[in-house]
């Protein structure tokens, strides 16, 4: 098999820098605050309506998911490993939840996440009321109840130009955002 490799390292450069140039054009900025008591998200019907309060975005968001007590966080901490030590012995695609990866840091952030779709949906996977199938904190399955706040701060990404902002890229900036934050849970992204 015969490879230009030359080519294939100048079309790399060429795709590089057309990724640069379309990240110089892009805004990352305060999208919306939202708070929950831990109380509000184990009703679905009490959840709709504050998820139907987050207003509506056609641009990808980043999301950064926050206990608001260092106590309440270790508390919360410890019934997930218990939790998950339980699960694993479940049988996967059958009763066992898909939880997103324990990265054991010392953040005061659960997760770092991104939504170019559905973001009320992803944040409802997060509180643990929607399937079980979709990799998420499903924070009622495991939290055993405890009463605590959440923050969750969401980040619109933007583009000054006409052009749609492909999902790596938003990927390459909440990748930013995961390495700052270290977050406890999920994983950084694949690039």
């Amino acid at each position: 098999m015969k490879i230009d490799t030359k080519e294939i390292v100048k079309q790399s450069e060429r795709f590089t820098l057309n990724i640069a140039d379309q990240i110089s054009k892009i805004t990352v900025k305060p999208f919306c605050e939202i708070s929950f008591h831990s109380l509000e998200f184990r009703n679905r019907t009490t959840l709709k309506k504050h998820i139907d309060k987050i207003p509506k975005s056609n641009n990808p968001l980043i999301y950064v998911l926050q206990v608001q007590s260092s106590k309440k966080l270790q508390k919360l901490i410890e019934n997930f490993e218990n939790y998950h030590s339980a699960n694993k012995l479940k049988t996967k695609n059958k009763d066992r939840v898909n939880l997103s990866r324990y990265n054991k840091t010392l953040s005061d952030v659960l997760y770092v996440g991104s939504s170019t779709t559905d973001f009320k949906t992803r944040i409802k996977n997060h509180l643990g009321t929607e399937g079980t199938r979709v990799y998420s904190l499903h924070l009622c399955k495991w939290d055993n109840c405890l009463e605590y706040d959440l923050k969750i701060f969401a980040y619109e990404v933007s583009s000054e130009s006409d052009e749609t902002i492909e999902r790596f890229i938003v990927e390459i900036l909440e990748q930013q955002f995961w390495d700052k934050l270290s977050p406890i849970f999920g994983k950084r992204s694949g690039l």
